[in-house]
């Protein structure tokens, strides 16, 4: 895929040329573009499915989250054009690529979901929830260190300790947030007026 274009400014000569293929082997595969874009955000999804699933195998439960994230960045600087692509096109023009997007990210939130060990009062829902939230930071972490040189390793290591850092909060928020009232904490936030509707 194109560093700059997106999948709808991307024609077929640029795509085959690009693979060395002729287009009547493209047609082989895929029926259009948007199959191919398609396609390769369920690869994308599989393969982060498994490195979750790898660090569940090879972490105990303390460093599983540093590994996964660990993993991850390993996995976005190897497939750099994938993820410029995955970017783009959570905001594209394609609603059919958005959605295999967000499909995508709840799938790997499901599989991350299975490895987060909340305390019994945490609901399965609250906790599928915090692992969406998750997935959400850690791509939009991975738009940030695209934009990073690739030779510029200190400031890619500040990144993966803020992504860790902001993923604890997670964690914590979820657990810590069981004994919050919700109705009463977001009627603080913003206050309704006389007719009892919220400012915004």
């Amino acid at each position: 895929m194109g560093e700059e274009k997106g999948l709808g400014d991307l024609s077929l000569r640029e795509v085959t040329g690009k693979a060395g293929i002729v287009p009547a082997a493209f047609y082989r595969h895929f029926k259009s573009m948007e199959e191919l874009g398609l396609h390769l955000v369920a690869e994308c999804s599989i393969r982060i499915q498994m490195i979750v699933g790898d660090a569940r195998v090879k972490g105990a439960y303390r460093s599983a989250l540093q590994l996964t994230i660990g993993f991850f960045f390993d996995y976005v600087t190897n497939n750099r054009s994938l993820f410029r692509f995955i970017a783009r096109e959570r905001t594209g023009g394609n609603r059919k690529i958005r959605e295999g997007i967000r499909e995508a990210m709840h799938l790997i939130a499901v599989e991350l979901a299975k490895d987060m060990r909340m305390p019994k009062s945490i609901s399965k829902v609250d906790t599928l929830f915090a692992s969406e939230l998750i997935v959400s930071i850690c791509f939009q972490m991975a738009s940030d260190y695209l934009d990073l040189e690739e030779d510029a390793h200190l400031e890619m290591r500040k990144l993966k300790v803020k992504t860790i850092k902001q993923v604890r909060l997670v964690f914590i928020g979820t657990i810590r947030g069981k004994n919050i009232n919700i109705v009463s904490c977001c009627r603080s936030i913003f206050p309704m007026d006389r007719k009892g509707n919220n400012d915004i």
